[in-house]
Order: structure tokens, then C-alpha cells, then sequence
């Protein structure tokens, strides 16, 4: 546990001495079995008619049961995760239907919803515990600063097609929501140790109360990441964190929580020099920190009201050979429902986001200017009306923004809801997302490549942004039917038909000499938004408990994308983009409870061939297991094996780099301990 000892010095001096505190305490091993005991465990007497009446908060900021949410939302829950071996969030994203996530390398990903994936998925919205952790500056999410603790996840809540009626900007294909436990949920104490020959890992968390009236709990983890066959992809992460919910009087929640990271990880790209040989492989190490802080205000002064507000603050740094990047962002959020009538329930809210960068120039990638300020003011409002009470209800609303980029934007929606009768319910909904511009359309230039000219003369190829950048928008047709055949079999299937306007195109500029760093011809292209496209595709999952020891999960995703430049547009990047995943992917989950100790999970993923930005990526199978053996109520061993089906295979050629590696088979062991 030495590694993990090392995460503490980074954080402020509070937290750090909660966290001490936390690790000094001593408690009876024989106190430890009775906490333990109502754990996860719980879930193995649940019915899969119990398990299927999961609750969502992110489909309308409220909460309610999936089957009664008029869009296509599925659920990783706490048993899901445990079950599954994972180790990070990155991996357990492979769960949902309609996802496409690929690992490009040890600590960079590619997670897109319903086309448009890359490693910056600017269509995706992701957040944590309602915290937005999608970034401005390149329009995506770093994943390797995505480190929460698999155990303190209570789910994962992710929506495909737009949410951007509550959600605002940028939740375009989707949503995801990761959702942490409350405090009142993991006390005691537990010790995690996960180890094997693709990365060692330690969690440490205890859980106490707060007087009376609360609970908290605090957290190290430290993650070492080997590099993958042939690759230079090692990573080595260490993050902290606390949590704590307060039952004030008139049944006001407060909760206050935050975390700290610090690390680095290695990667492979290749770097443009301005002379022979021009283009050399080159490893680099990204060193990133960061800290975040988020407190929330509630009150339910009736059964059918709630009041919230909420803050939070984020900042990070990360540099590296492409660029260094500084950022603080503030976020203040008001929220009220309330019922108006027999037959409303209306849910609006406001909000006022400030986000301060500074970036390092690098001859790869600069912006200009260098350093900027950014604000964003939200308003939105939804009403979910009942036509017929118990079957029909219609929800319409609209999120109203002004951006410091595109101005005002206003995206509207309309959700139907029938319930058919207890085992038939079916939905649609016409909606309008954007994606606004952020740093990288409207300020950034890429030196993409150099070669020899004529005369001597060196050649380089350059991306700019464009000042004048627009939105781009999305008006999305989606339908769905749910199904319970029995108590122990249900179906969800959702179509969608995507209609894209403006999207970002890259156009031809006249050529123009450079004297610095050494003179030159710069070929450049400019960002614009000279293209559209048409989505269209299916999806189905469904979920089988053939006997009380039993349960089935599985998906299948069929999807495509057809990208038409402007006719006065002299981009030739559509085919790339629409063959940049698989159009047909399907997956299948296996879990038996052997005996109440033992348990095994058998996890197959497949995906049709598509193309990287460069090569084709062949079609591949990945097969996962786990065993898992109660050894005691406080002491459970896990035995898990990845990526099973082949040795090595490449899952994604990512056009803005790092250079991919293999992805190799894996074995870990895990033991967990609660005291």
C-alpha cells in the first residue's frame, strides 16, 4: 500500500487530514461483518421484476422509473459494475447499447453515441454527480482524469440522443451521468487491492457519521498502469476524495463533496519538424492535476416540490509535448419542480457557468489568444402534462442559452408517453441540440504536417480555427416500445433518424509564406461549418432471469451515418467520418450465482469492421470473465481475465493522435476488503 500513501500529499491541508484521520481509525473486525452484510450483496434476492423498476434522475432532472422516461436510457447499476471486473469508467461505458467505446491506448479513449466517435466525442455530454466534465478547449472529456472509485459508483445513467432540453449545449447524441453514493451508503471501511500484468491498483475509503444528522466518507486510490505490448502507453494516477451529507431541520440536504488528482501517463504520436526527415515518432508524457469541490442545497417543502441549488468549482492543468492547458470553471445552478394542477408538473431552472483558461504554445498545436475567458447563462423549463392519467402523458420544454461563441441558442423538445396497458409502454419525441463552438473551432491552429517543396523550399500543412465558427445542430426523431413478456423477460428497442446541419467541415485556403521559425509555404485549411449529415439506426436490449440464480443481459446496435459537404465545400474528410465505427455491434452478459459464495460472469462483445482515420479496422470479438469467491462477510476474491478471444487487436486510429496501441489479454486479481 505504499504507492497509495503517496496520493496524500497533494491534497489541501483539510482534506488531507481528514483523510489520515480516516486511515487511523481502528475498528473491530467483528463489527466489520454485520456493516458488510447489507451491501451489494442485497441485490442477488432482488427479482428481475425489481430490478428492471430502476430509477433515473437524468432524463428530466427528477427522479423516475426508466419505463416511465420518454427517450432511450439504460442503466449500469452497482451490481452491474461489481459483476463486471472493470476498472475504470472508460470500461464500464462497453455496457451500454448503442455506445461505441475504443481504447486507442493505455489511458486514451474513443466513446461516442450514435456516430461522430473520436477521442474528442464533442456531441457526448458527460458528467459526475451532475458536474459537467466535458472540456472547452478541445470539445471532448480526458478520460484518464476520470478516476472515481468503481465502488462508490451507485450507477451510471446514460442516455442516447439528445438531452439538451435540461442539459443544455453539447448533450447532442448523449448523456452520461455518473452517480455516486451517498455517504449513508458506504460506511465502515474498505480496502481494495487490484493487481495483474496490465496494471496494479489500491482503494482505500471509510465511511463514518456526522453527529447525528450525517454521514461521510473519505477515499485514496492509486492506479499504475503498464504499458501495453510494444506501446509506450504507461500511466500512474493518484486521486483523493471526500464526501458528506447533512439531514438539516425542515428536512433540508446539504451535501459537500470533492476530489484531487495528480499524475502523469505516456503516450506515443509523431511530431512535424520543419526539415528532414519532417514527420519522427516521438513518446511524450502528459503531467496532469487537478481539484474540484461541488456543494448542493435541497428542500421538499411538499411531496410534489423540490427546491436546489448548486455549486461547483474545477480546476486542472495538464502539459505535454502538444500543449499545456490551465482551467478553472465556476458553475452556479438554481432548480425548482413544483405541481401546477392535477395534471402539471413543471421543472425549470437557471444557471451561470465561468470558465477561465490559460494555454502553453507548442509548435504542434497554439491558440490565439492564449489565454480566454468564457461565459455561459441557461435557462430552461419543462412541463410533463397528463393526457389520460395512468397511460398518456406529453412533456414539452426548451433549454434557452447565450454562449460567448454563437450567441442565443434555444433547443426545444417534445416527449409522448402511452402506457399501453402494465406490460407495453411506448414513446417519442422530436428534439433540437447543438453543439456549440469552443476553443479548438474558433482559435486553434495544428501544424499537421511538412514535406519538401520546389526550390528548396519546406512545406507545411496547417489547421486554423475559425472566429466565426457556428453551431451545429441536430433535430432527432426517436421511437421506442418496452416490453415485459414475463417478470423475467423484458425488451427495449429504440429507432432514431438524426437530421445534421453545419457541422465542421475543414476548407482549403490560399497559400501563404511564413518567415518563423525558419521560412516556409504554409497550405492552410480553416474550420468551417460547409457539411450536414443524416443519421439513422436501431437498438434493442433486453434482460432474462431464466432462474433465481440466473441473469442474462444483452444488446444489439445498428447504426450509419451519411456525411454531404455544402456543394461550394472542399472538404474530402466525409467518407472518413462516416465509416469511424462499426454500424453493427452486439453484446451478451451472463452472471450465475453458483453458491452463495462463489459466483462467475462471462461478458462477449462484438463489433463489425470500420475504418480509422488512415486504415480499416478489422472486426473483433472481446471476451471478459470473472470468478469471484466470498471468502468470509468482509474478504471476497476476484479472478479476472480480459480481451480473452485473441492476444492483441487495435480498437480505434484516432486522427488527433496519441498513436494507438494493441490492446492486449489481460488477468487481474482483485481482493477486497471490509472492516
Amino acid at each position: 500500500m505504499k504507492r497509495l500513501a503517496d496520493t496524500v500529499p497533494f491534497l489541501t491541508q483539510a482534506v488531507r487530514r481528514s483523510v489520515l484521520a480516516a486511515l487511523a481509525l481502528v475498528i473491530p473486525v467483528g463489527a466489520a461483518g454485520a456493516a458488510m452484510g447489507s451491501g451489494s450483496e442485497r441485490l442477488l434476492d432482488l427479482s428481475m421484476e425489481q430490478l428492471l423498476d430502476v430509477q433515473v434522475t437524468s432524463v428530466a432532472k427528477k427522479i423516475q422509473r426508466v419505463e416511465d422516461s420518454a427517450t432511450a436510457v439504460h442503466v449500469i447499476t452497482q451490481e452491474d459494475i461489481r459483476r463486471s471486473g472493470m476498472t475504470s469508467v472508460p470500461e464500464l461505458l462497453r455496457m451500454a447499447p448503442g455506445l461505441h467505446v475504443a481504447q486507442i491506448d493505455n489511458g486514451t479513449w474513443a466513446i461516442g453515441s450514435r456516430g461522430f466517435n473520436g477521442r474528442w466525442s464533442n456531441k457526448l455530454l458527460v458528467l459526475l454527480d451532475s458536474r459537467v466534465l466535458y472540456t472547452p478547449l478541445f470539445s471532448g472529456v480526458y478520460w484518464d482524469a476520470v478516476d472515481t472509485p468503481l465502488e462508490d459508483i451507485e450507477r451510471i445513467e446514460v442516455i442516447r440522443g439528445p438531452g439538451a432540453t435540461v442539459w443544455g449545449a453539447n448533450a447532442v447524441n448523449g448523456v452520461i451521468n455518473i452517480i455516486t453514493k451517498e455517504a449513508a451508503a458506504t460506511q465502515g471501511g474498505l480496502a481494495s487491492l487490484t493487481a495483474g500484468d496490465a496494471l496494479r491498483q489500491e482503494v482505500l475509503r471509510y465511511g463514518g457519521e456526522l453527529g447525528e444528522s450525517g454521514h461521510y466518507r473519505v477515499y485514496a486510490k492509486n492506479v499504475e498502469r503498464y504499458a501495453f505490448q510494444r506501446g509506450s502507453d504507461a500511466a500512474d494516477i493518484r486521486t483523493a476524495g471526500f464526501r458528506g451529507d447533512l439531514r438539516l431541520p425542515n428536512d433540508d440536504a446539504l451535501t459537500f463533496q470533492g476530489d484531487a488528482y495528480d499524475g502523469n501517463s505516456n503516450h506515443t504520436d509523431r511530431n512535424v519538424l520543419l526539415a528532414p526527415p519532417y514527420l519522427v515518432p516521438l513518446n511524450f508524457t502528459t503531467d496532469l492535476s487537478g481539484h474540484n469541490l461541488l456543494m448542493r442545497w435541497k428542500r421538499a417543502p411538499t411531496p410534489d416540490s423540490e427546491l436546489s441549488l448548486q455549486f461547483f468549482w474545477d480546476h486542472y492543468s495538464r502539459k505535454d509535448m502538444q500543449n499545456g492547458e490551465v482551467r478553472d470553471t465556476f458553475d452556479l445552478e438554481f432548480q425548482h419542480r413544483f405541481a401546477a394542477g392535477k395534471r402539471n408538473e413543471v421543472v425549470w431552472g437557471m444557471n451561470l457557468r465561468d470558465t477561465r483558461d490559460q494555454t502553453d504554445a507548442a509548435f504542434l498545436a497554439s491558440f490565439t489568444p492564449a489565454n480566454r475567458r468564457d461565459r455561459l447563462a441557461g435557462l430552461f423549463i419543462q412541463d410533463e402534462i397528463v393526457l389520460l392519467p395512468e397511460k398518456l402523458r406529453l412533456t414539452l420544454g426548451s433549454k434557452f442559452e447565450h454562449n460567448d461563441y454563437s450567441g442565443f441558442e434555444y433547443q426545444p423538445s417534445a416527449r409522448l408517453l402511452w402506457h399501453i396497458d402494465e406490460r407495453h409502454s411506448a414513446w417519442t419525441a422530436v428534439s433540437r441540440a447543438v453543439k456549440t463552438p469552443t476553443r479548438d473551432d474558433a482559435d486553434i491552429r495544428i501544424n499537421a504536417a511538412a514535406f519538401p517543396g520546389a526550390s528548396r523550399t519546406t512545406v507545411l500543412t496547417s489547421i486554423f480555427g475559425n472566429p466565426n465558427a457556428l453551431s451545429e445542430t441536430l433535430i432527432a426523431y426517436e421511437a421506442g416500445y418496452r416490453v415485459r413478456v414475463t417478470p423475467q423477460l423484458s425488451f427495449d428497442t429504440a429507432l432514431f433518424l438524426n437530421d445534421y446541419q453545419d457541422i465542421r467541415s475543414v476548407e482549403t485556403l490560399p497559400p501563404f509564406f511564413e518567415a518563423m521559425p525558419v521560412p516556409h509555404l504554409t497550405l492552410g485549411q480553416q474550420l468551417a461549418n460547409k457539411a450536414g449529415a443524416h443519421g439513422e439506426g436501431f437498438e434493442i436490449s433486453g434482460n432474462w432471469q431464466p432462474a433465481q440464480q440466473w441473469t442474462v443481459k444483452g444488446s444489439y446496435t445498428q447504426q450509419s451515418l451519411h456525411v454531404h459537404p455544402d456543394p461550394d465545400s472542399s472538404d474530402t474528410s466525409a467518407l472518413e467520418r462516416e465509416r469511424a465505427f462499426p454500424e453493427r455491434q452486439w453484446q451478451l452478459h451472463v452472471h450465475r450465482q453458483a453458491t452463495p459464495k462463489l459466483s462467475y460472469n462471462l461478458s462477449l462483445y462484438r463489433f463489425d469492421a470500420f475504418s480509422g482515420f488512415g486504415a480499416d479496422i478489422p472486426g473483433y470479438t472481446r471476451i471478459d470473465a470473472r470468478l469471484s469467491y466470498r471468502m468470509s462477510n468482509s474478504l471476497t476474491l476476484s479472478l479476472i481475465g480480459s480481451n480473452l478471444a485473441k492476444p492483441v487487436h487495435i480498437e480505434y486510429l484516432a486522427r488527433e493522435g496519441p498513436t494507438s496501441s494493441e490492446i492486449p489479454r489481460t488477468v487481474l486479481g482483485t481482493l477486497t476488503w471490509r472492516f
